[in-house]
């Protein structure tokens, strides 16, 4: 495997705002519209070994 350069974030650094789709209501949500609430996200990789 290539080793390639790292793109994560330092840790304590504010994440950026993103938007994704919501499929229960299929309206799009972002992360400012969690803004000043608790919100917990969950990148979750399923092609792993």
């Amino acid at each position: 495997m290539a080793r390639t350069p790292s793109t994560m974030l330092d840790l304590g650094t504010p994440a950026p705002d993103f938007s994704l789709p919501d499929t229960v209501s299929e309206q799009t949500v972002s992360l400012a519209d969690f803004s000043g609430k608790p919100l917990l996200v969950a990148f979750i990789c399923n092609h792993c070994p």
